[in-house]
């Protein structure tokens, strides 16, 4: 069945597509041949059945509530969640290829979702709450007060969304709705006390009322929800009714989301057999699906009217066969990612890190660069974890051929595990496992993605569902040298895989066309999953990148700056009513925690987090809504940031934040201000001025700063930052990486990753909004090309020679390094590395933004920086074709700025 996502990052074909089934469901009759004052519909009946499971009796006990109760009702988890999955079931029956999905509410505002074409607006206060535009409204779209234009899709005979006269008087004719002040919603810290409770009679508890969270008085879970959607009469907030609005499956939805969640994090089989409410343990069967046993009924007079249908056909179904949802129910969520990790440990390994990005630093190998690389990625997963948002499973797996394939799991069986601090499956077991493997050994790469694949990325779950998409990341640093080739894998044969390729190394012992047919093999996804660079930074890039498209994420900023001691930088990003949670990231490179000190900003001034005495914009924020919370962790001059908006308010979440950055500095007397040019210049570029390899021959503290070396401005976008006058210092580059889960989009997209020598080069701005409108769209580019074939001044061959040499047991340090005899070359032959140019975005007759570059005689990688600005109509409705493509609203709405930096790498080869 697949994944169930977040209701407000739906696109707007899903939105169509979920709600088109659930017109059709209320207009699917029972029993069309009853007078028309008794028929009722196939969703009726689900409502129905929901309320008569509230009284009925067990051959042992009577007057049992099946679904709901308290603590110690633990059905309410288990009954639900069946319900759920038959309901989403009968969804899918009217249109399979669409592939419908039951979407979920997280709980925070759904102002988003309430739209006419989509889950529908509240009620009119004049008509007592009852919903008048939209597909739920008591009127079908186009007929009586409802103005939503009435879709090619809507079922004939259909008058309106209405309860029939069945039930309770109170509650018949059009769905009454009025939700309440989104203050009062759950906050982030109630989801995150929720997830970390210990047992479940205390995790039911807190999910289902509130009970044991520090804002318990205020009851604002699962319960307080049914009466903030329904209001004062609404149909929400009567239990024998509530199904009748769709709310409710996205409300229920989410609460069976948190719980798989909490059962991922060591609670998978968790269920009582004894010491809760009757009938709500484990071996207990739900009611009404008790597989024809007797001594089973409701005590709902509905059921005179609704009868029960009989349900024998789907066999006895206890609360404990629902534990295992994914294999019997086949669905997962969205805020549940699997990946797994390849990691290179070859003998040429050993070689050393082209570009450390320090200045005072001993150089490191690439194996202590690639080890750093993975254990970030271990610290980001863990702060995801814990902010509550997203829960991430992770294998890591060493690979290499020596005397045989070898490929070693760092984690304990069975390899992986949800990414957590304090467990077997985290960047302290990592760091601690890791320290004891040493590099050695040829480069199995085809036989390493398949290992991966097969005994970290498709294991866990049992490999369930089978259509979940799953991820994998393989680090390596040069070529295929042993074990099978890499068409032994047909491309496409990890279908529901998304590959992630790095070569990490110079462009002359880096085999571009080889890491493409690695991300072939599986799915292509709309971000780059290819990278190639140098530097320390690029694997940075690498591994957060790969994490963030695991998590839903999309990069909104990703600049690399150099700080001298003493300087701080404020790198500025916007948020616009489409972001819901920002995934930070800031590295500084030579990886230690006592030089580096962070502080982030809100658009009000106000100091959302900070390691060091609070430095202010502004006065704060004098509004009273919950403040946004960030979830960190900081080690080896590393900063993760996980900043959930929850219901924080628009005027202290929407506008321009800061991220402050501070090296070596006690007093913030010299701001390094950067200039948008700087910040396009790629992180997998390398060095934006100077030597690219020369510099490892110059001894570590007497190596020139690249802020420091001559500057002549080749193009408008060449322009250096001005001098703080603390150039005579210690100098260390940060790489800062800024995801948002978003409606907004902006990607990059290219037709191809790998080109001949000659051909054009083309990258589109691909944008999407689910909701509201685009305008205005502009940006600037920068490229970073090779100015010449590097395998002119070291041919492949030989380059060959050298890392099956190094790969040999213990022969690294006898054999030549490959970077250091490039330093030698470049030193020698005075040579000039780079090109480096602007290149024009433009737009075609209102056409969508893109770049093209026909200078591409120069096998290599080709590196891109981009810039895109505009503006966000969050309110606007997407109709006609606006300016660059996209939806123009016909309305005067509220702007709200956004901007992009995007990186994207293409290689010209042979």
């Amino acid at each position: 069945m697949g994944t169930r996502r977040n209701a407000k990052f739906l696109s707007a074909t899903e939105k169509e597509n979920f709600v088109k089934a659930c017109v059709h469901m209320k207009a699917d009759i029972v029993n069309p041949t009853a007078a028309a004052n008794d028929q009722y519909s196939k969703w009726d009946e689900f409502t129905a059945i929901h309320w008569m499971i509230q009284n009925a009796d067990s051959p042992g006990t009577n007057n049992v509530n099946f679904g709901h109760g308290g603590l110690g009702s633990y059905s309410f988890l288990s009954w639900h969640r069946y319900f759920l999955f038959l309901f989403e079931e009968q969804l899918r029956s009217y249109f399979p290829a669409d592939d419908v999905r039951l979407p979920y509410w997280d709980w925070q505002d759904p102002a988003a979702i309430m739209t006419d074409d989509f889950i529908g607006p509240d009620g009119d206060p004049g008509s007592n709450n009852v919903i008048q535009q939209g597909y739920f409204a008591v009127d079908s779209p186009g007929t009586g007060s409802n103005a939503t234009p009435a879709p090619g899709w809507w079922p004939a005979g259909l008058d309106g969304w209405r309860i029939p006269d069945m039930f309770p008087s109170s509650t018949t004719g059009g769905l009454r709705r009025n939700t309440g002040n989104p203050a009062n919603l759950p906050t982030t810290l109630d989801i995150q006390e929720t997830l970390a409770m210990t047992d479940l009679r205390d995790f039911q508890d807190a999910l289902e009322s509130g009970g044991g969270l520090t804002n318990s008085a205020t009851m604002r879970m699962h319960n307080s929800m049914h009466g903030w959607i329904g209001g004062s009469g609404g149909h929400m907030n009567n239990p024998d009714v509530s199904p009748s609005d769709p709310f409710f499956y996205l409300l229920h939805c989410n609460v069976d989301r948190l719980w798989a969640m909490w059962q991922m994090d060591g609670h998978e089989n968790e269920y009582p057999v004894a010491g809760g409410n009757p009938e709500h343990h484990r071996n207990d069967l739900m009611y009404p699906y008790t597989g024809g046993a007797a001594g089973y009924g409701t005590n709902v007079g509905i059921s005179s009217d609704i009868p029960m249908p009989d349900f024998s056909g789907l066999g006895p179904q206890t609360n404990g066969d629902t534990l295992d949802f994914r294999n019997a129910f086949g669905y997962t969520y969205d805020t549940i990612a699997i990946m797994g990790i390849g990691l290179d440990r070859t003998g040429s390994m050993m070689g050393l890190t082209p570009d450390p990005m320090v200045s005072t630093n001993p150089d490191v190998t690439k194996w202590e660069a690639a080890k750093r690389g993975v254990s970030a990625f271990l610290q980001d997963a863990e702060t995801v974890q814990e902010s509550g948002a997203i829960y991430v499973m992770a294998g890591i797996k060493t690979f290499r051929s020596l005397g045989g394939n070898q490929f070693d799991a760092v984690f304990n069986a069975p390899n992986f595990g949800l990414v957590k601090t304090g467990t077997d499956f985290s960047q302290a077991d990592f760091d601690l496992n890791v320290a004891a493997m040493s590099p050695g050994g040829g480069t199995p790469l085809a036989d390493a993605l398949a290992d991966v694949q097969n005994n970290v990325v498709e294991p866990p779950f049992g490999g369930n569902p089978a259509d979940e998409q799953r991820y994998l990341a393989l680090l390596t640093d040069g070529m295929l040298t042993s074990g099978s080739p890499m068409a032994s894998i047909p491309d496409g044969s990890y279908g529901r895989t998304a590959i992630f390729a790095m070569g990490f190394g110079t462009g002359a012992d880096v085999d571009y066309p080889t890491l493409a047919s690695v991300v072939a093999k599986g799915k292509t996804l709309t971000s780059q999953q290819v990278f190639q660079g140098e530097n320390a930074g690029t694997i940075d890039k690498f591994y957060s990148e790969a994490l963030a498209a695991a998590i839903g994420f999309t990069t909104i900023f990703d600049p690399v700056l150099e700080l001298f001691a003493g300087e701080h930088a404020h790198m500025y990003f916007h948020a616009t009513s489409a972001e819901d949670i920002f995934y930070i990231t800031a590295q500084g490179m030579d990886f230690q925690d006592r030089n580096w000190t962070f502080m982030l900003h809100g658009p009000n001034g106000q100091l959302f987090y900070g390691d060091m005495d609070g430095h202010r914009h502004d006065d704060g924020c004098h509004h009273c809504c919950p403040a946004p919370l960030v979830t960190a962790k900081k080690s080896n001059g590393r900063l993760t940031l996980v900043v959930q908006r929850g219901n924080t308010g628009k005027d202290c979440w929407v506008g321009k934040w800061a991220l402050m950055v501070l090296y070596k500095t006690k007093s913030l007397d010299s701001m390094m201000m950067p200039v948008l040019g700087e910040m396009l210049f790629p992180v997998a570029a390398g060095a934006i001025k100077g030597p690219r390899y020369a510099r490892l021959t110059v001894p570590p503290g007497k190596r020139t700063p690249p802020r420091n070396l001559p500057h002549k401005n080749l193009h408008g976008l060449d322009f250096r930052t001005v001098s703080t006058n603390n150039s005579s210092r210690d100098a260390c580059h940060i790489v800062v990486n800024i995801y948002a889960r978003t409606s907004l989009k902006v990607q990059l997209q290219t037709e191809k990753i790998l080109i001949n020598p000659g051909n054009e080069i083309k990258i589109g701005v691909r944008t999407d909004s689910s909701m509201g409108a685009i305008h205005g769209l502009k940006g600037l580019a920068r490229m970073v090309s090779p100015s010449f074939d590097i395998h002119d001044i070291l041919p492949r061959d030989k380059v060959i020679d050298i890392l099956k040499q190094n790969e040999a047991e213990d022969n690294y340090g006898k054999v030549e390094d490959i970077a250091l005899l490039l330093a030698r070359l470049e030193k020698k032959k005075e040579l000039n590395f780079i090109d480096d140019s602007e290149v024009a975005v433009v737009s075609h007759k209102e056409g969508p933004l893109h770049l093209h570059s026909k200078a591409t005689k120069v096998p290599g990688t080709y590196h891109f920086g981009i810039y895109v600005e505009g503006a966000y109509a969050p309110n606007a409705k997407s109709g006609k074709k606006g300016h660059n493509g996209h939806g123009e609203s016909t309305e005067d709405t509220e702007m709200e700025t956004f901007s992009r930096i995007l990186n994207l790498s293409v290689s010209v080869s042979e």
